[in-house]
């Protein structure tokens, strides 16, 4: 297991939200990016801090065997040529492209903070707790939330997964699909 964390970064300024918005989905490229190549070889995310800027990998003792099947055909290696193109995965694609995929996505969650009568969440990190989904840590209206994403078995794409989350809260649709038995986890079947 290893972990990473950036030493001596200032914090940004009351009117500073744009460049901090763009430091996140740098950030959240970057683990993308990581989570991509990791996972063809068994090193896989389990943890990401947005807020801290923390991320935790560890090694599983084999790796998913299973092609990555994309809408865009083949998917560069190179993080620069990937990044420009809408590689998103298909369903019978391995989590840890899933996984790679909804990271790279989730910074569209900022655009959302003032959308409809609730306003939606602020983006606090990714939990990974099994191979077979993640769950998307945010903050709304003072509480944190998990919002569960499938990564294993999918029978659809992740399309939007930070519109979906954003749109989800800021209407208070995020009500309708609380876990039972699991506080403040939310699982919509995105």
């Amino acid at each position: 297991m290893f972990s990473y964390e950036p030493l001596g970064e200032e914090e940004a300024g009351p009117g500073a939200r744009n460049a901090e918005d763009q430091a996140v989905a740098g950030f959240l490229q970057n683990v993308s990016d990581m989570v991509f190549k990791g996972g063809p070889l068994g090193i896989e995310l389990t943890h990401l801090d947005v807020v801290g800027r923390t991320f935790t990998f560890r090694q599983v003792p084999k790796a998913d065997p299973r092609p990555l099947v994309s809408v865009a055909g083949a998917v560069p290696a190179d993080d620069a040529e990937r990044s420009a193109l809408l590689w998103m995965p298909e369903p019978p694609s391995p989590a840890w492209a899933h996984l790679a995929w909804l990271v790279r996505e989730l910074p569209l969650l900022h655009a959302f903070r003032e959308y409809g009568p609730e306003g939606g969440p602020e983006l606090r990190g990714v939990r990974v707790p099994s191979p077979e989904w993640a769950e998307v840590l945010v903050e709304h209206r003072g509480d944190a939330w998990r919002v569960r994403v499938a990564l294993d078995g999918r029978s659809e794409p992740i399309e939007f997964p930070g519109m979906v989350i954003g749109e989800l809260f800021g209407e208070g649709d995020h009500r309708k699909w609380l876990v039972e038995g699991e506080p403040k986890l939310v699982d919509p079947g995105i």
